[in-house]
């Protein structure tokens, strides 16, 4: 049963392969092709860190990862649980992660904000 959605950019290849990994527990929205179909209230930019709707309630970036760390079954294994699961750890290592991420879309040629969205 999924608890939740995960919204994050399947453009990047590193995203993508990452969020994968916790499709059992909650179901995976690729922001880019979701389009104008994905409604976010003002001030979530998936673009700027992937978004967890979990109980109704919304977290971002390193909080989200940290939730699934904790969630039961513990989705995404021990690496997310390794990476996330302890907030000071996460925190470091979110911006890491998401500035390889920026570097390859830039590197690649795509577009890499919310605006670009088709």
């Amino acid at each position: 049963m999924k608890h939740g959605r995960l919204i994050y950019d399947g453009d990047c290849p590193f995203c993508h392969w990452y969020c994968r990994r916790f499709e059992s527990a909650v179901t995976l929205v690729d922001f880019r092709r979701a389009g104008d179909a994905l409604e976010l209230p003002g001030g979530c930019d998936p673009d700027r860190a992937l978004i967890l709707e979990m109980d109704g309630k919304r977290y971002a970036g390193a909080e989200a990862l940290w939730r699934l760390a904790h969630s039961p079954g513990r989705p995404g294994g021990n690496l997310n649980f390794c990476l996330f699961g302890k907030r000071p750890i996460g925190a470091l290592m979110y911006p890491l992660l998401r500035a390889l991420r920026n570097g390859y879309l830039v590197l690649a040629g795509r577009r890499g904000t919310t605006g670009d969205r088709k």
